[in-house]
Parts: C-alpha cells; sequence; structure tokens
C-alpha cells in the first residue's frame, strides 16, 4: 500500500528539518466532498530525506511525518483520514527535502479525480524589500466561477494585496491581507465580484516581505467541475 511514513519522533523530526535544504508548498482542501492525494517523486538517484506536514486554516499543525525515499523512489497518501474531525481542515501542505523532489497532486471531488497538478518549483525566498507579484487567471463568465486561497507557507508573519482586473483592465475589487504562520485564507469571487461577461483576466497578487502562495479553484456555480491551480513562482 502506498503510503508515508508516520513520525516516531520528534528529536528526530527536529534534527531531519534542520538539515533540509528545499521547501516546497501547496493547497489542499478536505471540506465539502474534496480531498487530496499527495505522491512524492525523489528525483534524485540515492536516499532523500523528507517532513510533510499539514495545516488547518489558522495555521495550525494537525498532522506531520517525516520519512526517507530511496533513489527515483515514490510514496503518496490521500489527505482526508490523516486530518479527519477538523472543520478546518483546508489550507497548506509544506514539505521540506534535503534534495530537489517533484510533488505530484491529485485533486478529488466526491471520489473522483478533477486536476492534477505537479509542483516542482520550491517556495521563493524574496528580497524584503523589494516588491513581488504572482498572478493567475480568473473567470467569472456564464455559469463559471473562481475562488482564490492565499496561503503563508512560512513561520512568519506575511502580507499581501490582491488587485482583480476585468477584462478591460479596470480594478474591479482589491483588498490587502496580513497572515499569520501558515495561516490561509479563502475568497470565492462570487461573494465580492458577483458574475458578469466582463468579469474575467487578471487576479494580481503583490507580495512584501514573505513569499505566499496563490492556489485558484475554478468550478461550475452549482459547484461541479472542480479544478484547482497552485501558483509559487513570481512572474516578476
Amino acid at each position: 500500500m502506498k503510503r508515508f511514513l508516520l513520525a516516531v519522533g520528534l528529536v528526530a523530526l527536529i534534527a531531519l528539518g534542520a538539515a533540509a535544504q528545499y521547501h516546497y508548498a501547496f493547497y489542499y482542501d478536505t471540506t465539502g466532498g474534496q480531498d487530496l492525494e499527495i505522491n512524492l517523486i525523489n528525483t534524485v538517484g540515492f536516499d532523500n530525506n523528507y517532513i510533510i506536514t499539514i495545516y488547518d486554516a489558522n495555521g495550525v499543525e494537525l498532522w506531520s511525518s517525516f520519512g526517507t525515499l530511496d533513489g527515483n523512489a515514490s510514496a503518496a497518501a490521500v489527505v482526508g483520514p490523516l486530518v479527519s474531525g477538523y472543520d478546518l481542515a483546508w489550507g497548506v501542505v509544506t514539505v521540506d527535502t534535503d534534495y530537489r523532489m517533484l510533488i505530484g497532486l491529485e485533486y478529488m471531488l466526491n471520489g473522483t479525480l478533477t486536476s492534477i497538478n505537479t509542483i516542482y518549483d520550491e517556495v521563493p525566498v524574496l528580497d524584503p524589500e523589494v516588491p513581488f507579484w504572482l498572478g493567475a487567471y480568473y473567470t467569472q463568465y456564464g455559469t463559471a466561477d473562481t475562488a482564490f486561497i492565499l496561503m503563508n507557507p512560512w513561520g512568519v508573519y506575511a502580507s499581501c494585496s490582491v488587485t482583480v482586473h476585468n477584462s478591460n483592465g479596470e480594478v474591479v475589487y482589491t483588498q490587502a491581507f496580513d497572515l499569520f504562520p501558515f495561516e490561509s485564507v479563502y475568497v470565492n469571487l462570487s461573494t465580492v465580484i458577483g458574475q458578469g461577461t466582463m468579469l474575467w483576466g487578471l487576479l494580481d497578487v503583490r507580495m512584501e516581505d514573505a513569499s505566499v502562495i496563490l492556489a485558484l479553484e475554478y468550478f461550475r456555480a452549482e459547484g461541479t467541475n472542480l479544478e484547482v491551480d497552485n501558483v509559487t513562482e513570481y512572474y516578476f
């Protein structure tokens, strides 16, 4: 059976974390019939240590595990059973590794696979005196609906602001966010800008001090045909 090794000792976990060199993060949600299978894929031909940690929306750690993948080996687990019983079981997952790794994500809705992401970029470390931007496509056209999720993948505070432009480039929404360590926020655009023929285009995130992660949920107004995308790499 594919599964992660369970953490068996806090001392070993701390020691492994001190040695980790690569920091990855992505979105998960186990509410409303959603779930996520995480697939860790070792891209080097020798042992690669990892720590994986799941936080709730408030940044509280729900579950953590560590282990070692053999050269070019893979391991996987479904998140839902690991965090069952928590109302806020959605937010950010972090993975810290000794060497580079690929992470395959299978997002599911009511037991059906709806989208697949591959994470290969680390969470960027920013110059605290220079602004950086993440960007993504959104659409509120017709029955389409988009939600965006901001996640802080760090153990420090992170500030950012979101600006949404319509297809003419006009600003239709802007909001600043201050995120506690590992906290996440979820905004369904239908609740702040509604639907409209011009409501599609650029969703822009300006980051300050520490980088954040952006995820998008795309679905029909009735909540079907869910697709999830993670955006970790800044464009400017």
